[in-house]
């Protein structure tokens, strides 16, 4: 099986009226990494979530230099360009691999999952509906949308990491450990 057979297959069991109607929607309303970078800016300005904006914003800086360098890169046509496909939306600015919608809330949805992990099933899930959507609209084959998956995934454990574990004492950590409690 093609990767362009399972997207007919989803598009053929999902296919009408509300999946298309929040396909366009998500579409629409994530076009942009602008959300999550005025999400961080704001969790940025206020001393009890800096840490969290700014794990965000330096994950979605990886994520955008990630993503955007593969689509310049791979330059892989998308599906719906590739095989002529009467879709939703026809047209796109940029190439297919890797997906940055699927990307950007996967970035967002692991950094949540550190600060916040009660907010995490909803973003996850969320996440993983983005993706679907992207298959839905014929705008990514299946492995674009897994390689966005793993980037945003992996740009925010980078980010985790880098900001709060190498650096344990920037600006952006609210309280860090004393120097005696360090060697513990």
């Amino acid at each position: 099986m093609e990767e362009i057979d399972i997207l007919y297959d989803l598009h053929d069991a999902l296919g009408g009226g509300m999946m298309d109607s929040f396909s366009l929607a998500v579409d629409f309303l994530f076009k942009a990494e602008i959300l999550w970078g005025l999400a961080a800016l704001i969790l940025l300005a206020f001393s009890r979530t800096r840490s969290a904006g700014a794990v965000l914003l330096f994950a979605l800086i990886l994520e955008v230099c990630f993503v955007y360098g593969l689509k310049m890169g791979v330059g892989r046509v998308r599906p719906v360009t590739e095989y002529d496909i009467d879709a939703l939306i026809v047209s796109y600015n940029t190439s297919s691999f890797p997906s940055g919608h699927t990307a950007q809330w996967f970035c967002a949805a692991t950094v949540t999952a550190v600060f916040c992990r009660a907010a995490a099933p909803f973003m996850f899930t969320f996440a993983t509906l983005v993706g679907v959507t992207r298959l839905y609209l014929f705008a990514h084959y299946p492995t674009d949308v897994l390689a966005g998956a793993v980037i945003g995934t992996v740009c925010a454990l980078v980010s985790v990491f880098i900001l709060l574990r190498m650096y344990p004492r920037t600006v952006f950590v609210k309280n860090p450990m004393p120097p005696d409690e360090e060697s513990e």
